[in-house]
């Protein structure tokens, strides 16, 4: 295995040649994940990170039909089984196929990040989407999944800025304004969380989901304020009746 598998491609990750048989590719990945699994290594976060790449080179080279796409993405020789060379001239094409490759392992990272946050792995999600927003950072699908890692982990500031700029880039849709304000929600501010629930509205009148969130939250204020605050007057009756 490579030492530097950020610039490195799946046959280098895993120490196979291009042409290597499944077989092959097996037993590389069994070998080198047997070292690398978090209950090896002590979940050591940068190992982990290696970890995760061998995985992701090991699904897309076990596959015959990724592994195909993948080969003519990186420009695979059949005959000689290494990448083409990348001629001077042909430099937008590179640049243009890796970035294809670079969203290939983004829709991935993405699916992998919900999964990690719908078992509440809040953190991990986080780390592995991040390092995305510096090539990708008007992606709607990579800010909504960091929206609901940030929200889980009470960074109500964070997932709120991740999700306006979701907002902006699809002004049209009014899920994302109902996603934007449950987490205002979350964050005890609900004047906010129904102006986004009316904004929500503006595209769709119809709605029945924001128009069921935004009577809760006008039932909530008419109760007498935010969640929050008729928790922490809950609070003080239990202690008075305690002193009492």
């Amino acid at each position: 295995m490579t030492d530097n598998t950020e610039n490195s491609n799946y046959y280098e990750i895993l120490s196979v040649p291009c042409r290597a048989s499944h077989d092959e590719i097996e037993d590389a990945y069994h070998d080198i994940a047997r070292k690398l699994h978090p209950d090896v290594t002590g979940n050591d976060l940068s190992l982990t990170d290696i970890y995760m790449t061998v995985n992701e080179a090991y699904h897309v080279l076990s596959n015959p039909d990724e592994r195909e796409k993948y080969d003519e993405l990186i420009g695979v020789d059949k005959n000689s089984g290494k990448p083409d060379p990348k001629p001077e001239t042909a430099r937008g094409k590179t640049e243009a196929a890796d970035m294809k490759l670079l969203d290939a392992k983004l829709m991935r990272s993405t699916r992998q990040a919900e999964k990690l946050c719908g078992k509440g792995n809040y953190w991990e999600a986080t780390r592995l989407l991040e390092k995305y927003l510096n090539t990708h950072p008007d992606n709607p699908h990579l800010r909504r999944v960091l929206a609901t890692a940030a929200a889980g982990m009470n960074r109500f500031h964070d997932a709120v800025n991740h999700m306006k700029i979701v907002c902006k880039v699809e002004y049209h849709d009014p899920e994302n304004y109902i996603m934007l304000g449950r987490i205002y929600m979350q964050a005890d501010q609900l004047l906010l969380a129904e102006k986004s629930m009316s904004e929500a509205l503006s595209w769709n009148s119809e709605h029945e989901e924001a128009k069921r969130m935004i009577k809760e939250i006008r039932e909530l204020k008419d109760a007498g304020g935010s969640v929050f605050t008729r928790v922490l007057r809950k609070m003080s009756h239990v202690l008075k009746r305690g002193e009492e």
